[in-house]
């Protein structure tokens, strides 16, 4: 039945929002041609990332983008306005960018909000991206794999030792998946990436389980400083 209520709803989504008319970031109109939904003047301003996955303790980082004003829009239209279509669109642009990193992976596991927090947006919004990623690669998503055990400060504002201290130790792997992630090639992912505090914390969660540890686990965000 919910599965059922689900592509309900997405079939209503392109009806309001039909995916080949409007540009993704400004609102132009397209035609069905235009990569990511997103019309020549935006993508040519998308600061586009290219550079091969870096290691940083134990993790390979790589981003789609960075950060500039039309990656803003997206992410701040899909965060707080409410624009959930979007998601598929940073989707894609996930899928491409592993493809061309030559990346592959065996789950999706998005960062998770604060239950309270989640509850008031409505949605998580790395959640819903790594929902379309997993139609368009074919692997699952597991986007109750880890749980925020605790309310945070918001990120913005905080230097570094701030950020690395709000975070750390709220992450845990939930019950369910304990036993679950042993030799998995995990592909932790989120919209946005500033001094990666949130995904080392993430990923210190993933290494918990008493199960085994996952054989390897890279951090894909859409956008990055």
């Amino acid at each position: 039945m919910k599965e059922r209520l689900t592509r309900l709803a997405e079939a209503a989504l392109d009806l309001l929002y039909p995916p080949a008319l409007y540009c993704s970031c400004c609102g132009n109109l397209i035609d069905e041609s235009r990569a990511y939904h997103l019309c020549d003047h935006c993508i040519a301003h998308f600061r586009w990332d290219g550079e091969e996955p870096r290691e940083v303790d134990g993790m390979k980082m790589l981003r789609c983008t960075q950060y500039g004003l039309y990656e803003r829009t997206l992410i701040f239209d899909l965060k707080y306005n409410g624009k959930k279509y979007l998601a598929r669109d940073i989707g894609e642009i996930m899928a491409d960018r592993l493809a061309l990193a030559e990346l592959d992976f065996d789950v999706i596991v998005p960062v998770p909000m604060y239950e309270r927090k989640e509850r008031e947006r409505g949605f998580n919004q790395a959640a819903l991206i790594g929902k379309y990623l997993g139609k368009r690669t074919g692997k699952p998503c597991w986007d109750h794999c880890l749980v925020r055990t605790e309310a945070t400060r918001p990120m913005r504002g905080l230097s570094p030792t701030e950020r690395e201290e709000n975070v750390k130790g709220k992450f845990a792997l939930s019950e369910k998946y304990d036993t679950m992630l042993e030799g998995k090639r995990v592909l932790l992912i989120d919209d946005f990436y500033t001094t990666g505090s949130t995904a080392r914390a993430c990923h210190e969660a993933l290494l918990s389980g008493t199960g085994g540890a996952p054989a390897s686990v890279t951090f894909l965000a859409f956008a990055a400083k």
